[in-house]
C-alpha cells in the first residue's frame, strides 16, 4: 500500500505541482488549500506525512502539526526565513524547508521522513503513540533527555549529543519509577547538538504500561 501524503498550500499551482510530483513517485496524495480542510483530513484520514506551507490565511502550517490528533511527520515549506518558526518546527520534529527546493531533494526528504517514522523498515506501529505536551524529563544512556511522545512499545525523545557517533544503538530509558532497555530505531539532527530520536523497547513492563496509561 502506498504511503499517504497530505499537501496543504493555498496556492493552487503549487499544491497541484507537488501532488503530481509525489504521485509520479508512487505516493497517494490529498491536496487542499485551507487550514480547515487540512484539519478535517488529519482527523478523518491521518496521512503518513504532512507537507504544509507556512502561510495559510490567518493560520500557519506548523499549527497543523501542533493540533493534529495524532503525531504526524511533517515538512513545513516557506519562501521566508524565520529562525524562531524554524526552531519551533524542528523542536516538534518537523523539517523546515526554504523555497525553492529541487524535486529530487524534496523526494529524498519525503522518503526519509516516512521511513524514520515507521520502525522496522515499513512495519506498521503496534501501539498508538501519545504526545506529551512540554516533554517528559528522562535519562537515556545515563544522560538527560526529554520524551516527546510515548507508547507501550517505544518513545520519541530529544537528547543533546556532540556527535552522531556518541549515540549508542542500545541503552536504558530511565524515569523516576522505572528503567527499561531500548534500541535506537532512527535519529535526526535538529540543532547544533540536539538530536530527535526514535526508540523501541527491548522489554515491555507493567510499570512502563502504567506510565503510558497515566499520560
Amino acid at each position: 500500500m502506498p504511503s499517504k501524503v497530505l499537501i496543504v498550500d493555498d496556492d493552487k499551482t503549487t499544491r497541484e505541482g507537488l501532488a503530481e510530483l509525489l504521485e509520479e513517485s508512487g505516493y497517494e496524495t490529498s491536496a487542499v488549500g485551507t487550514f480547515e480542510e487540512a484539519t478535517r483530513l488529519l482527523r478523518s484520514a491521518p496521512p503518513d506525512l504532512l507537507i504544509a506551507d507556512v502561510r495559510l490565511g490567518p493560520f500557519n502550517g506548523l499549527q497543523l502539526v501542533i493540533s493534529s490528533p495524532k503525531p504526524v511527520p511533517a515538512i513545513i515549506i516557506t519562501g521566508f526565513a524565520d529562525p524562531v518558526l524554524e526552531s519551533d518546527a524542528r523542536r516538534r520534529g518537523a523539517d523546515y524547508v526554504l523555497k525553492p527546493v529541487s524535486p529530487s531533494k524534496l523526494l529524498e526528504l519525503v522518503a526519509q521522513k516516512i521511513a524514520s517514522a515507521t520502525p522496522g523498515f515499513g512495519i506498521p506501529r503496534r501501539w498508538e503513540r501519545k504526545q506529551i505536551v512540554g516533554g517528559l524529563p528522562a535519562n537515556v544512556a545515563d544522560e538527560p533527555a526529554r520524551i516527546i511522545d510515548i507508547s507501550y512499545g517505544g518513545v520519541r525523545f530529544e537528547i543533546s549529543r556532540k556527535n552522531e557517533g556518541s549515540l549508542p544503538s542500545a541503552f536504558n530509558i530511565t524515569l523516576p519509577s522505572v528503567s527499561v532497555p531500548a534500541k535506537l530505531v532512527w535519529k535526526n539532527l535538529i540543532g547544533d547538538q540536539l538530536w530527535m530520536c526514535g526508540a523501541m523497547l527491548s522489554q515491555e513492563t507493567p510499570e512502563w504500561y502504567g506510565i503510558v496509561d497515566a499520560i
